[in-house]
């Protein structure tokens, strides 16, 4: 009985974990305006939100690949209106080595 109680019991931190954990909770999103794209070891988008305020969040999002390739993103997309879904993503050095985390942009809405 014993062995089943213990069970139990990490079973349910588990669930508790998971359930508490930033990547299982409601996406949280950002609408603005991009105002900028650099790279140097990783590639950042930096969007104007709704109170005028900077995000810079990692650019991780399925429309930034090609951008990323090639460290430019095209101006045409600069002044776009955009909503972002926000995560955390990882910064690496140039030896892909993990030197902390950050807010990431994981998709792009193009609203214009």
């Amino acid at each position: 009985m014993k062995q089943k109680s213990h069970s139990l019991i990490l079973a349910l931190a588990v669930s508790l974990l998971i359930q508490s954990s930033p990547s299982f909770s409601k996406d949280r999103t950002i609408t603005g305006s991009i105002r900028g794209f650099e790279c140097g070891d990783n590639c950042y988008l930096t969007i104007v939100d709704r109170k005028k305020a900077e995000q810079v969040g990692l650019c991780a999002a399925p429309e930034c690949q090609s951008w990323n390739e090639q460290t430019a993103m095209p101006s045409r997309y600069k002044g776009k209106r955009v909503t972002v879904t926000v995560g955390q993503g990882q910064q690496v050095d140039d030896s892909g080595n993990v030197m902390g985390e950050m807010m990431a942009f994981k998709k792009i809405k193009f609203l214009d």
